[in-house]
């Protein structure tokens, strides 16, 4: 039995997608460190203030948004500082990519924690 034959193409390319969206975001988030990024989100300033480019996180959230048949803001927020609580960004995304959880919306194909930043920062913008 080849490698070929036991690794479906899908999954695989989600999985290197992820990783490489891993890296780009992780570049980010140092710069944006490094720079100190500020929200006008008040209630959600804990979170969104990761995001590196709102304009960008704005564009993706709009798309998660559409996709999401449910999204309840205050939901969302408790579970991502449930997941982020004393950890670094790039460490729950990386997390998210080794586990498994990978979205794919309006084309990008995104650890499921951004995803969740990028569609509260659309949601309270």
């Amino acid at each position: 039995m080849s490698l070929k034959e036991t690794i479906a193409r899908r999954p695989l390319l989600a999985i290197l997608g992820g990783a490489v969206g891993l890296g780009v975001l992780g570049g980010g988030i140092y710069e944006a460190r490094l720079l100190g990024g500020h929200s006008r989100h008040h209630g959600y300033a804990d979170l969104l203030s990761q995001l590196n480019d709102p304009d960008a996180a704005n564009r993706v959230g709009g798309r998660v948004l559409d996709e999401a048949e449910v999204f309840e803001p205050q939901v969302v927020a408790h579970e991502l500082r449930r997941r982020l609580k004393g950890r670094e960004l790039a460490a729950v995304l990386a997390d998210d990519a080794s586990q498994g959880r990978i979205v794919e919306t309006g084309g990008w194909v995104l650890p499921e924690t951004l995803a969740l930043l990028c569609g509260l920062a659309a949601k309270t913008g």
